[in-house]
């Protein structure tokens, strides 16, 4: 059978029927949809969507960069922000938290964590076009660690060496194994060959702070300022010879302003998606075990874990952090770090809480929490191991007022070997009224004037007014955490506990209240690092400024743990003692441990490849934003 020639199938419309074209038509366009949908369904079959290079990524940030250096860049958030793009350290974290080569091809931990050597990738350029060296490293440490140039974080380098061994191998030496050392190196390398000439007076003054030339995957295209010379606008570009991973995103524009919600968040992107980043940190309530005489209540452990037990933490986090938070137990973060949690969170326990109260002499009464003054008499003669009567009875009263002193509470009237020994530890306990001013070393046990006369003092007939039980709550004037502070006011208020609460900018906070240690407790948080160094915390040596024990704690014990946890290389080894240092600060109670909240970052819709990981500070988001992108492209699978 022959098919109909070309010039017939044109003849076709004129035999054809009104009603027989309709249905050919209909079946024409029926068979190329159905072609259409099958050549589709098997491209995407048969194909896969990937990332692809190109777009643009627009970032509002609050604040306003001051110095794209590394130098100076710790203090200010914005700064540390841009400098994730622009430079690059010896390691850095990737897009899984987990800290990686970045300048260095390899490095080797020699002499039991002493010594640190680090091999050097070649053929790295800066965003000038100058090659990369070890020179370059040792120039960033060793300006760091000058104190003519100030730099924040001068303190991370003191009793580091630093030396260069040839063009692509820098080695470090330390004092003494530091087993979060490898932290410290993702510090951000500045060139040598742009800075070297600039002498310390002019180097925080210099036109390349906000003109950087880094070895980062973004290098500077375009800077805009105001009049008065704040930063509007930076643009970034890909560099093209970046030594590492390519980025996906071509182009960066942030935007400054000093408002968290501002027309440039909605000007960017009106669709985004919210990422939640867990950060190594949390907040406490600090008590001050150095506080003033007249703050002295919380040196008491039973008031400190007293007031921990009249805080439910879960109301906190449901009513102040509408349940974004997390409820914090461990000063190690053990939720975070996969150590052991503690076994029995302390929870709130009202009845707990009065009980432990009444051993420091407090009750309720007429809606408030007070020390009642009753008294016991005056003591006027010597008592001495051996005595009897109602002047010992009278003294067995007294002593039995503070546990700590006399447990035993035995009131016999008789003085004997426990009754000796109570009046030593009491004795010793106002060392400096009793025992120094009389030029004595140690307890005697027996009662002459100068214990007669601090007896008196504590429990002699004069009659006081019951001392309501007052607590002052210093903290930032910033929320969340003046809404923590009015939270742990209304819980206390419930016991009868009277709390003050005082707030202070952050400048006058840091000058005239933690530098000093002024105060009585202090509502802060505290960052612990990703591979955590409790160290600068709660070591006895770190009481003073600039030390961050804000609690003033000394534990012998705990100094002993915090020194092995830093010279400790061994992960598992570590974290037993993380473990045992937990336990440790939970049992003395220098903190009430309450919460942590996660670091919120919007992004745009369009972006992906957005993994949510622990960070360090909130500019580590960014640290493995290389593999994030917005074009696409499909390839064969």
């Amino acid at each position: 059978m022959r098919l109909p020639s070309f010039s017939q199938w044109k003849k076709l419309p004129e035999v054809l029927s009104r009603r027989e074209k309709l249905v050919a038509l209909f079946a024409i366009a029926v068979f190329l949809i159905s072609s259409g949908n099958l050549i589709q369904g098997s491209y995407l079959r048969l194909t896969k969507e990937v990332a692809a290079y190109g777009g643009l990524l627009q970032e509002h940030i609050v604040g306003s960069p001051r110095f794209l250096n590394p130098v100076y860049s710790d203090v200010n958030d914005a700064d540390r922000d841009l400098v994730q793009f622009l430079f690059s350290g010896l390691l850095e974290y990737n897009e899984e938290g987990v800290l990686v080569p970045d300048l260095a091809q390899d490095y080797e931990i020699q002499e039991g964590g002493k010594v640190f050597a680090f091999n050097l990738k070649e053929n790295v350029k800066w965003h000038d076009g100058y090659p990369f060296s070890a020179d370059d490293v040792v120039f960033t440490i060793k300006t760091i660690q000058d104190p003519k140039y100030k730099s924040p974080i001068r303190a991370n380098w003191v009793g580091v060496e630093v030396e260069k061994v040839n063009a692509q191998t820098v080695r470090f030496s330390l004092s003494q194994p530091y087993a979060a050392f490898p932290d410290r190196l993702t510090l951000k390398i500045i060139p040598a060959h742009i800075w070297e000439n600039i002498n310390p007076e002019n180097f925080a003054l210099s036109f390349y702070n906000l003109q950087p030339i880094g070895t980062g995957p973004y290098k500077l295209e375009k800077i805009s300022q105001d009049k008065s010379g704040r930063v509007n606008t930076i643009r970034l570009e890909r560099y093209r010879a970046y030594h590492g991973k390519d980025p996906f995103i071509g182009s960066i524009l942030f935007a400054f302003s000093d408002k968290e919600e501002s027309s440039i968040t909605t000007q960017f992107s009106k669709r985004t998606i919210t990422y939640q980043f867990p950060l190594a940190r949390y907040f406490a309530l600090f008590f001050n075990l150095d506080a003033s005489k007249e703050q002295a209540v919380v040196k008491e452990k039973n008031i400190r874990e007293a007031l921990n037990y009249a805080i439910d933490k879960n109301l906190l986090n449901e009513q102040v952090l509408k349940g974004d938070g997390t409820v914090v137990d461990s000063p190690v973060r053990a939720d975070l770090f996969g150590f052991k949690t503690p076994e029995q969170p302390q929870r709130k326990d009202i009845e707990k809480a009065l009980s432990l109260f009444a051993r420091e002499g407090y009750a309720q009464k007429d809606g408030k929490l007070v020390q009642q003054q009753n008294p016991i008499g005056e003591f006027r003669v010597d008592l001495v191991k051996g005595s009897q009567g109602a002047e010992v009875r009278k003294l067995q009263e007294c002593l039995a007022r503070d546990p700590g002193v006399y447990p035993e509470e035995s009131i016999t009237g008789i003085f004997g070997a426990l009754t000796e020994k109570a009046v030593i530890k009491f004795q010793e306990k106002y060392r400096a009224e009793i025992l120094t001013s009389s030029g004595l070393t140690k307890g005697t046990g027996a009662v002459k004037a100068g214990t007669r006369a601090k007896l008196n003092e504590l429990c002699g007939v004069k009659l006081k007014e019951d001392l309501p039980l007052t607590i002052t709550i210093t903290t930032l004037d910033q929320s969340p955490l003046t809404d923590v502070a009015k939270f742990l006011q209304a819980q206390w208020n419930e016991l009868g506990i009277e709390t003050i609460i005082q707030t202070y900018p952050q400048v006058e906070l840091e000058r005239d209240v933690i530098k000093p240690r002024n105060y009585q407790t202090l509502l802060f948080g505290e960052i612990v690092g990703k591979i955590p160094d409790p160290f600068p915390f709660w070591h006895s040596s770190q009481k003073k400024d600039p030390g961050l024990n804000l609690s003033s704690y000394e534990s012998k014990e705990a100094d002993k743990l915090l020194g092995s946890i830093r010279k400790e290389l061994d992960e598992q080894a570590r974290a037993t003692m993380y473990e045992s240092l937990q336990a440790l600060l939970l049992k003395d109670v220098p903190a009430l441990f309450l919460y942590d909240m996660p670091y919120t970052y919007e992004a745009a819709q369009e972006v992906k490849g957005i993994k949510e990981h622990i960070v360090g500070d909130p500019s580590q988001r960014f640290a493995g934003m290389k593999s994030w992108y917005i074009e696409t492209k499909r390839v064969l699978k």
